[in-house]
C-alpha cells in the first residue's frame, strides 16, 4: 500500500450492467490498457445477477480479471456495492435485519415528531459490521489469494446519514437515532428531547444544541462506517477510498453527513464526486487533497464527469482534468466505462468515456498529452491554510432550508444565516484561488484537535503551513490553537484579504438638465471641495441663488460652490444647479459637479448584459459611507460617473513564480494602478492577465486604484445598446446611422442611462 508517486493515474469506472463473461472483460482491459488508461474500479451496476452478486462462480471470474489486470500493470479497485450508496450489501444487510429503520425528527405544528420507515442504517454499527462482514470478507475469503493480493482497493459510494438519502433535502428533517440521543444527555448533561425544538428554531442557546447534535450525528456515522472500514483495509494491505454526498459546500454536506472532514480524514485515500462536464468551484476538490496531505500521504481520488453528456468533447475532458489536478487530485475515475452498450446504458448519467464518444480513437492521444502535463508536477508545497467555518454553518442551520437545494450538486443554497456563512466562504476560496494563494482547507475542530505551533509554522499532521486565514463564521470552542498562531504573526481573518473601500480621487454626476435639483440623502456636514466642471465656456451658472465665477483648469471650466452654498444645499436636502450655453458656443456642452458625495439610483440598477448595468434613475447624491461601499459593485455603490479611481486595501499573496495575481472572477474596470507595502510608486496592470511580475514572494499589504471605463463619464448613456463596439456622433443625437445595429429603430436614444459595470 506504500505510495511515494506524484503521477497522475486516470481510471475507467466500469460500471457492470451484464453478465460477466472472461473473455468480454478481459477485452475490455486491453481496451482501456491500449487507451492510455493506468487501472479501473470495478463497479457492479444494474448488475443482472449472472452469476449472482459475491457467488462463488462471481468471485472466481473476478479473480481471473483481477489477475490480467496485473498482467497488463493496470490497478484495480473494487467498488463495495451493487448499485448505490454502499452500505446495503445488494440488500442482504436488510434482509439480516429487517426490523432496520431510518428516523428523522421533523418539526410539524410547532412540535417535534418522530419520523421513519423500513430500510438499512448507517447509525447501526452492528449493521454496518455485517456489511463489513459480507462485502469486504466475502472478497478475501471469496476471492483466490493471488488476486486478493493484487486488489489496489476498495470505493464507497455516497455513505451519509441513514440509507444516504438526505432528509433534510428530501423532507427538511434531521437524522434521528437512540445512539444520538444517548451521547447528548451524556455531553449536555440533559435530555435531547428537552432541547430538540431548538434544532429547528432560533431559542436561547439554539447555536450550541445544533452544534452538539450535528457533532453527534457526524461521530456516529464515522464511527460506524468509514473508521472499521479504513481499518479493515489497512489490515489487510489495502487503499480505501469514499467520497461523500453533498461535498460540494459546507451547507449541502451538513445535511448529508455532517462533517466532510470528520469523516474522510479517517480514509488514506479521501476522494470526492465531481459531476457535470464543466469545473466546478476551487474549494470542495481541495478538502480531500489537503486531508491526505495532513492525515496520509497525499493521495486522493475524483469519480470525475458523471452526468456531463454525449457533447463531452476532448477538450472539456482536459480542462476538467486539468481543474482536479491544480487542486492536488492525483487519481480520476471515469464515470462510466459501460461494460455492456445498451439503449439503458446510453441514458445512464452518460457518457460511456471514452468508449462510447465519437473521439475515442483520440483518447490516447488525449490522456498522453494529460500524463506529460501532470507527472511529477501534481503534489506542490501549499503553505497557506484556509479554516472552513464548518461549525459557524451548523450553528445556524435550519433544515427546512435544505430543501431548496439541488441532491446532485448542491447548488440553490438558500439566503439563510446558514447558507449566507457557506456561501461566503465559497466565494472567499474562489478569490483565493484566482489570486493564485496555494492553499489546503480545514475545519475548525480539526484545527483544535490537530494542529499545533513551533517556530512560527502551524502544523497539522505531515503538513505545514506559515500562514492560516480564518473564514467569516467559524466557530471555535477552544482558543489556545488560535491564540498561538496569532502570536506566531501568522492567523489572519478572512476579510483582511478581501478588498476593503479606503477613498477615491474624485467623483461625480453629469449635469444633463440646464436646471438640475438633486435630492441630498445624507448628512448636513460633509467634508471635501464641490465644484462645477464643464469642458466647454458657460455663458453662466448659478449654485442657488449664488452665480459662480469659471477658472481655466486643464484645459477645461471650473465652477468653486462655495462653502456657505454647499451647506445650504446639504441641510434643505437639494442642490439646486442652474448652467446656460453660450449662444454662439457647444449647445449641449458636458457639465459636471464634481465632489467628494455618492451618486444612487433611486430605481436601482439592472444587469443590461454581461458587460453593463442600465437604469432609470432618478438620482440622488450621499455620503460615501465605508462599511457600505461594495467593491464588487462600485457603480450601485455610489461611482456610476466616475472618471479618476476608487481605492482599496487588502492583503495579497505573490507566489514562487513572482506573480501577484488578482482575481480576475467579477473584475469590471479598464485598468487598476497598485502600491505595494507603503510603498507609494504605482505599478499598472489590466486584462486579461491583471498580474504584475517581478514580486517578492509571500505576503503584501496591497493598494490598488481601480480606474473606471471612459464610457462612464462621456457616455452616450442614453443610447439603446450603451457601450457599442463602433460609436459614431450620430449615437449622442439619436439619429440611426450606420454605426447601429440593422435592427436599431429610427431614433435611438432612450431615458434609461447605460454604465459599464465597475468593480472587483
Amino acid at each position: 500500500m506504500e505510495y511515494t508517486g506524484n503521477c497522475l493515474k486516470l481510471l475507467s469506472f466500469w460500471a457492470i450492467n451484464g453478465e460477466l463473461k472472461l473473455s468480454v472483460l478481459k477485452g475490455q482491459l486491453e481496451e482501456m490498457k491500449a487507451m492510455g488508461l493506468r487501472g479501473t474500479v470495478f463497479h457492479p451496476r444494474y448488475y443482472p445477477g449472472r452469476p449472482a452478486y459475491m457467488s462463488g462462480a462471481y468471485l472466481d471470474i473476478l479473480s481471473e480479471i483481477i489477475l490480467y489486470a496485473g498482467q497488463l500493470e493496470m490497478e484495480f479497485w473494487i467498488y463495495d456495492e451493487n448499485g448505490w450508496p454502499s452500505g446495503s450489501a445488494d440488500g442482504h444487510v436488510l434482509e439480516h435485519f429487517p426490523d432496520s429503520r431510518c428516523e428523522w425528527l421533523n418539526y410539524r405544528n410547532g412540535e417535534v415528531v418522530l419520523e421513519g420507515k423500513a430500510g438499512f442504517n448507517t447509525f447501526r454499527r452492528d449493521e454496518m459490521a455485517y456489511f463489513i462482514e459480507y462485502t469486504y470478507d466475502g472478497y478475501r475469503k471469496g476471492l483466490s489469494e493471488e488476486a486478493f493480493s493484487c486488489v489496489t482497493g476498495f470505493f464507497s459510494d455516497e455513505v451519509g446519514f441513514l440509507d444516504g438519502h438526505g432528509v433534510s433535502v428530501n423532507m427538511g428533517g434531521i437524522p434521528w437515532c437512540p445512539e444520538a440521543e444517548e451521547v447528548y444527555g451524556q455531553l449536555r448533561g440533559r435530555k435531547l428531547r428537552d432541547d430538540w425544538k431548538l434544532l429547528f428554531t432560533e431559542g436561547e442557546g439554539y447555536e450550541e444544541v445544533r452544534l452538539a447534535y450535528w457533532k453527534i450525528l457526524g461521530d456516529i456515522l464515522s464511527d460506524a462506517f468509514y473508521k472499521p472500514v479504513n481499518q479493515w483495509c489497512e489490515a489487510h494491505g489495502k487503499r480505501y477510498t469514499a467520497h461523500l454526498k453533498g461535498e460540494e459546500t459546507l451547507f449541502f454536506q451538513t445535511s448529508c453527513s455532517g462533517s466532510l472532514y470528520q469523516n474522510l480524514k479517517q480514509i488514506n485515500v479521501p476522494a470526492v464526486d465531481a459531476l457535470e462536464r464543466y469545473p466546478g468551484n476551487h474549494y470542495y476538490p481541495r478538502t480531500v487533497s489537503s486531508l491526505s496531505r495532513q492525515f496520509s500521504d497525499g493521495r486522493c481520488m475524483a469519480e470525475a464527469l458523471g452526468g456531463s453528456g454525449w457533447g463531452l468533447s476532448p477538450a472539456d475532458l482536459e480542462n476538467y482534468v486539468d481543474w482536479l489536478a491544480e487542486s492536488g487530485i492525483d487519481t480520476i475515475a471515469f464515470h462510466l466505462w459501460q461494460y455492456q452498450a445498451d439503449s439503458a446504458s446510453v441514458r445512464d448519467w452518460p457518457p460511456n468515456i471514452p468508449r462510447g464518444l465519437s473521439w475515442k480513437d483520440a483518447a490516447s492521444a488525449v490522456f498522453g498529452k494529460l500524463y506529460r502535463k501532470w507527472d511529477n508536477r501534481l503534489h506542490k508545497p501549499r503553505p497557506v491554510l484556509l479554516v472552513a467555518p464548518e461549525r459557524g454553518v451548523q450553528a445556524q442551520f435550519d433544515p427546512a432550508d435544505a430543501i431548496a437545494l439541488n441532491e446532485h450538486n448542491g447548488s440553490g443554497t438558500p439566503d439563510s444565516r446558514s447558507g449566507k456563512i457557506s456561501r461566503a466562504f465559497s466565494r472567499f476560496a474562489e478569490h483565493c484561488y484566482e489570486q493564485g494563494i496555494p492553499f489546503d482547507v480545514t475545519s475548525e475542530r480539526i484545527l483544535e484537535e490537530h494542529g499545533h505551533v513551533e517556530d512560527g509554522v502551524l502544523r497539522i499532521g505531515k503538513a505545514v503551513y506559515s500562514a492560516v486565514i480564518c473564514g467569516d463564521g467559524a466557530w471555535f470552542l477552544e482558543e489556545q490553537i488560535r491564540e498561538q498562531a496569532k502570536a506566531a504573526g501568522i492567523w489572519y481573518e478572512a476579510g483582511e484579504w478581501q478588498w476593503h473601500y479606503t477613498g477615491h480621487g474624485g467623483n461625480q454626476i453629469l449635469l444633463e438638465e440646464k436646471e438640475c435639483h438633486i435630492p441630498w440623502r445624507g448628512c448636513e456636514d460633509t467634508e471635501g471641495e464641490w465644484r462645477i466642471r464643464s469642458l466647454d465656456p458657460l455663458e453662466g451658472i448659478r449654485a442657488g441663488e449664488t452665480q459662480l465665477i469659471g477658472e481655466e483648469k486643464e484645459g477645461n471650466v471650473v465652477y468653486t460652490i462655495p462653502d456657505s452654498v454647499k451647506k445650504s444645499f446639504l441641510k434643505n436636502g437639494e442642490i439646486s444647479l442652474r448652467w446656460e450655453a453660450c449662444p454662439e458656443g457647444e449647445n449641449a456642452p458636458f457639465v459636471y459637479l464634481e465632489g467628494n458625495f455618492g451618486v444612487k439610483s433611486t430605481e436601482g440598477f439592472r444587469e443590461k448584459d454581461r458587460h453593463q448595468w442600465e437604469t432609470a434613475g432618478d438620482f440622488y447624491l450621499t455620503d460615501i459611507r465605508e462599511d457600505e461601499v461594495d467593491v464588487r459593485d462600485l457603480c450601485a455603490s455610489g461611482f456610476p460617473f466616475c472618471r479618476t479611481y476608487v481605492e482599496m486595501e487588502s492583503l495579497h499573496f505573490a507566489g514562487a513564480d513572482g506573480k501577484l495575481r488578482f482575481d480576475k472572477t467579477g473584475l469590471h474596470a479598464d485598468c487598476m494602478a497598485v502600491m505595494l507595502d507603503g510603498d507609494t510608486q504605482l505599478r499598472y496592470c489590466w486584462g486579461p492577465e491583471w498580474e504584475l511580475a517581478g514580486i517578492k514572494q509571500g505576503i503584501h499589504r496591497t493598494v490598488i486604484r481601480l480606474i473606471p471605463s471612459t464610457f462612464n463619464t462621456y457616455g452616450p448613456h442614453h443610447h439603446i445598446d450603451g457601450d457599442r463596439h463602433l460609436t459614431s456622433p450620430m449615437q449622442y443625437s439619436g439619429e440611426k446611422g450606420f454605426a447601429d445595429a440593422p435592427d436599431a429603430p429610427s431614433f435611438t436614444l432612450t431615458d434609461k442611462w447605460h454604465f459599464v459595470k465597475f468593480g472587483i
